[in-house]
């Protein structure tokens, strides 16, 4: 089916496009019917009678050919004009009277002596005026340069509004929509450019820009042949500039379908680059005959190589790549194909069309790589929008369940730390209030045991108690200084009673301190532990200074008493639940403990990290 579609379609279309540019001839205005062709000799010269339109091929390099016609006047007022029309045609034509040129439809340059002519392809029009008649005919003598295949066309006459109508729709009706695209080219070649600066990686934007650049310059025959440019500009940008036509539309292609081939890449860009240079040579060389046999030869074969090359490349594509743009693609290029092969047997003298089928087919190709390189960059934008917008919702979705993981693990936080918390409250009371407890009890079951040591362990008991929930109480969360002024005045009473004078000194942020809980606990009871130990073991001990400073990221606390403090009441308490518990409890709180003998008494010294 997509073969059928891929043959069957160009046919069509190639039909079509016939038909439409054949009905342009179909001008109801009178002719010049007749002429003379005149062949001059060395040194004779030989006048023909021919009918016109007259094909007068001479299979050269260049043909050249002379008329003379006799153009009826139209009207009898010498204010008046006559105007004529000549159809499209390919040549290139001056009109003389006498010696004088009146009229060109190309800008013509000579070399060697000899006319070289412009492509035209394209209807002309001009107007003279009746003073110019001397009589009811004015005799013409016509010029005509052709590239190989030479035709006198038709003349047809009028005055300007019977001619102009007919000139005018032909103009538009076979090259206006051209000449369009030629002021579009510049902002269209443009366009891709930025497209391709703005997505590098897309370097099929900047070949098309490029091929369309190129196709503008080789159709310049149908819009700029008229401009005073140098002949050899002229020929440069309409016939050298082919290859690099078809190189970058191969290059175009393989970006497209994604096809990594750099031996053909590299093979057919060398060979442009030395055709291009060999045809500027041979241009300054010898222009008429040996460059013209090098264009026609090698310089056109290559171009239908290429284009055979990307012909095959455009089908397979469709065939294989079921996508509904490469059977466009390929549709359209089999159009221009017919078309070129067409326009060669045109050019060869073997059929009789006078007007080019490539440029018309060129442009469908470039219109349908323009519509599906906007069609692709617009499917490309719009995925990236819905892929954007299902991103931003599927953000959005993750956001509302990570906040509802959130706070789940929130709650589940809250209730782990509640039943650590209760936990820890449990083994910090068996561990202390429940021991003195147990201690307190068996002291009860003693008979021996007098009253002063069951009131001492239940003031220990209570004291272990107000400990523990101090250091859960929320109000000295970020108040550690409460908390130790809090302490200070359980103690105070305690020392008071054993006359020991209290000297407190505290300098800390309470900001800064952070412990948790049990740290806070860990703490408090190695303080209750260091009071305790002057009151038991510092003899004649008088004043107990309590010192807690800040310092960077720990909290340094000492205690120091002026007891006397002997070296065996030391070891007693080592070896007990004094100073080793003390031991414990810091290296608990990853910090610091020691403990020394001086002449003013004992120092102990706590460090904790922050």
């Amino acid at each position: 089916m997509r073969l059928a579609i891929i043959v069957l379609v160009p046919v069509v279309a190639i039909y079509a496009l016939v038909s439409l540019l054949r009905y342009g001839d179909l001008v109801s205005l009178p002719s010049v019917q007749s002429g003379v062709l005149v062949l001059k000799g060395n040194e004779t010269t030989k006048l023909i009678d021919v009918a016109l339109p007259h094909n007068y091929s001479q299979h050269l390099n260049f043909s050249y050919g002379e008329y003379r016609i006799s153009l009826p006047k139209v009207d009898k007022d010498s204010n008046a004009t006559t105007a004529i029309f000549l159809p499209p045609f390919r040549d290139t034509a001056e009109f003389y009277l006498g010696e004088q040129l009146i009229w060109q439809t190309a800008p013509i340059a000579h070399s060697r002596d000899s006319m070289m002519p412009r492509f035209r392809y394209r209807p002309s029009y001009h107007e003279l005026p009746n003073s110019l008649f001397e009589g009811a005919e004015l005799p013409l003598t016509v010029k005509i340069a052709s590239s190989g295949g030479l035709q006198m066309p038709e003349v047809f006459y009028g005055t300007p509004e019977q001619v102009k109508p007919y000139y005018q729709f032909q103009y538009w009706s076979q090259i206006g929509l051209h000449i369009v695209m030629q002021w579009l080219t510049p902002l269209i070649t443009l366009f891709y450019l930025l497209l391709w600066w703005f997505r590098r990686n897309n370097t099929e934007y900047l070949f098309f820009a490029l091929g369309f650049a190129c196709w503008a310059m080789s159709n310049m025959t149908f819009t700029v042949s008229s401009l005073p440019i140098s002949q050899q500009t002229y020929w440069m940008t309409t016939v050298t500039v082919q290859p690099f036509l078809t190189l970058f539309m191969m290059l175009f292609l393989h970006r497209w379908y994604q096809l990594k081939r750099p031996y053909v890449e590299l093979i057919v860009s060398v060979a442009t680059m030395v055709l291009a240079a060999s045809s500027f040579a041979l241009y300054e060389y010898e222009p008429t005959r040996l460059w013209w046999r090098f264009n026609e030869s090698a310089l056109r074969g290559y171009v239908a190589l290429s284009s055979v090359y990307i012909g095959y490349v455009l089908v397979t594509q469709a065939l294989f790549n079921r996508s509904k743009s490469a059977l466009l693609l390929a549709t359209a290029g089999m159009i221009g194909v017919v078309s070129g092969v067409l326009d060669s047997l045109d050019g060869m003298q073997l059929l009789e069309m006078h007007f080019p089928l490539s440029a018309h087919a060129n442009l469908l190709i470039f219109l349908t790589l323009c519509v599906l390189l906007i069609y692709r960059y617009a499917s490309a934008l719009n995925r990236s929008e819905e892929l954007q917008r299902t991103l931003e919702q599927k953000v959005v979705e993750a956001v509302a369940l990570y906040k509802k993981e959130q706070a789940v693990a929130h709650e589940l936080e809250k209730k782990q730390a509640l039943m650590d918390e209760r936990q820890s409250l449990l083994s910090d009371m068996h561990d202390g209030v429940g021991s003195q407890l147990v201690e307190l009890i068996t002291l009860l079951r003693m008979p021996s045991t007098n009253q002063t040591d069951i009131q001492l362990k239940a003031t220990q008991c209570l004291n272990d108690l107000r400990l523990i929930l101090d250091s859960r109480n929320p109000l000295f969360d970020a108040q550690f200084s409460v908390l130790l002024g809090q302490w200070r005045a359980r103690i105070e009473p305690v020392l008071q009673a054993a006359n020991i004078e209290l000297e407190w000194f505290v300098e800390c942020e309470d900001s800064a301190v952070t412990l948790t809980p049990q740290s806070k606990l860990d703490l408090l009871r190695i303080l209750q532990e260091l009071i305790t130990n002057v009151i038991k073991h510092a003899e004649q001990a008088t004043k107990v200074s309590f010192q807690c400073i800040q310092n960077n990221s720990e909290l340094i606390i000492q205690v120091q008493d002026n007891g006397k403090n002997s070296k065996d009441s030391v070891d007693k308490k080592s070896d007990g639940y004094g100073l080793s518990s003390i031991q414990n409890r810091a290296e608990k709180m990853n910090g610091e403990f020691s403990f020394e003998l001086t002449e003013r008494g004992g120092l102990a010294n706590v460090q904790v990290p922050l």
